[in-house]
């Protein structure tokens, strides 16, 4: 009898665990979708369960409550973010074009859906949820001025930008990036811009910034 042992018990354990990750994705995905459109007071367990095909004993065995689930959720989404930054394009040789790379990279980004739903979610939320607004913040918009801050510095050693305050130029760049664009999509009062219009307004905006910190000698606008 003990022949059979070894071949039993362990390829039902091996099975069970990728159907169990399948059902907490499923689930995650479903909670993502129903708390970015109704809010988390507009969400019931039960309709997660509803949204993810499976039993209500299932959502509340992968998570205790309503708010554990939701914490997951954004926890999920920040990493997707921080993800996001790490594929930005980084230093070319052309400063000017560099920058505008950059830029139209950034906004949309900044302009994906589900980012902008992460955002509307902590905005609406996280006074709530302190812990999770930090978490958001360290993987999006702090970890997005680190970025942009290193390579500024970086141009300025390489001799091509005149910087003081380097914190200052990364944020007033990044602005200037985004001026009323990203919050008038978020809030739904115009579409997402054309590539046209995108160039447009990032490349306006790195004009503005070499003005202010380019090297008086720079050659050919970078």
């Amino acid at each position: 009898m003990t022949d059979f042992q070894p071949t039993s018990p362990q390829p039902k354990r091996r099975a069970g665990r990728p159907k169990d990750m399948a059902k907490r994705n499923a689930m995650m995905d479903a909670a993502a979708c129903l708390f970015f459109r109704h809010g988390l007071e507009g969400v019931t367990m039960e309709a997660v369960a509803r949204e993810a095909g499976v039993s209500k004993v299932t959502v509340y065995g992968h998570f205790v409550t309503k708010e554990a689930l939701f914490g997951s959720v954004i926890r999920r989404e920040t990493e997707t973010i921080r993800n996001g930054l790490n594929k930005l394009p980084d230093t070319h040789e052309a400063v000017r074009q560099s920058l505008i790379e950059v830029g139209i990279s950034l906004v949309r980004f900044l302009l994906e859906p589900q980012v902008l739903a992460v955002e509307r979610a902590m905005s609406a939320q996280g006074e709530q949820y302190p812990e999770l607004l930090k978490a958001y913040f360290e993987a999006g918009p702090w970890a997005m001025q680190q970025w942009l801050q290193e390579k500024l510095e970086r141009l300025a050693n390489a001799g091509h930008l005149t910087l003081g305050a380097h914190t200052l130029a990364a944020d007033q760049l990044c602005s200037m990036w985004q001026g009323m664009l990203v919050t008038e999509v978020s809030m739904g009062v115009r579409q997402s811009p054309s590539d046209e219009e995108l160039h447009r307004q990032i490349s306006s905006a790195v004009d503005v910034f070499l003005a202010a910190y380019g090297k008086a000698s720079r050659d050919n606008n970078g």
